[in-house]
């Protein structure tokens, strides 16, 4: 070796920067305490018997639509850390 870092070191760094960026980013805005506690309090049973969600196969449904057409938050990041939209099917 040459002293150089290879390429899969580098590209795992960046991975890691990005993904301690968004758990920083998580853990201040999209779950602050407010947040937290609504979704603590709020059990699978409480869903389902407040009408949230129907049934557990509307469950199963709703996230893995989630994950395979994402909203326009998700759809614009970086595509080189998607997963392709073919990886869940069967």
């Amino acid at each position: 070796m040459n002293g150089q870092l290879c390429e899969a070191v580098i590209k795992r760094d960046k991975w890691v920067e990005h993904m301690n960026k968004k758990a920083e980013h998580t853990a201040k805005v999209t779950y602050n305490n407010e947040r937290a506690t609504m979704i603590l309090n709020t059990t699978y049973k409480t869903a389902t018997e407040g009408n949230l969600i129907p049934d557990r196969e509307t469950l199963v449904t709703i996230i893995g639509n989630m994950i395979k057409s994402p909203n326009s938050n998700w759809s614009e990041k970086e595509p080189e850390w998607e997963l392709p939209r073919t990886y869940f099917d069967a």
